[in-house]
């Protein structure tokens, strides 16, 4: 019973402690000429889960469920960006930076699978004219 226990606690209950019981997901937001998309988000869908990353200025992300550094679990998602200016209570207009069509999972064409860590890099396109 004893080996059990200690079975159970290094399988169960040693990567929540540690931390390391999610794969890690990173990449980068770019548009179709390569230039990186300085802000915005990133959302991985998988319902009911979903995971989430700010994009920094070097268009870089780093998926997380609800802390930083917690990882994604494995599964197959659709995946959204979004990235707007203004729209706020100043009266400057809602500015779309990427085309509307990636802030929504079933028109944004992107999935990623997560079986390990993973670096899925994404590429948009500017709003239509």
């Amino acid at each position: 019973m004893k080996n059990y226990c200690i079975l159970f606690v290094c399988l169960f209950v040693c990567p929540f402690i540690f931390g390391c019981g999610n794969p890690k997901v990173t990449g980068t937001v770019k548009f179709d000429d390569g230039t990186p998309l300085t802000s915005g988000g990133v959302t991985f869908i998988n319902l009911p889960y979903q995971a989430s990353s700010a994009i920094k200025p070097n268009g870089s992300y780093e998926m997380f469920e609800l802390k930083s550094g917690d990882g994604v679990r494995p599964g197959t998602y659709q995946v959204t960006v979004s990235a707007t200016t203004g729209g706020g209570s100043d009266g400057i207009p809602l500015v779309h930076l990427v085309d509307p069509k990636f802030e929504n999972p079933s028109t944004s064409g992107l999935t990623c699978e997560v079986k390990g860590n993973t670096v899925f890099n994404i590429t948009v396109t500017k709003p239509p004219k």
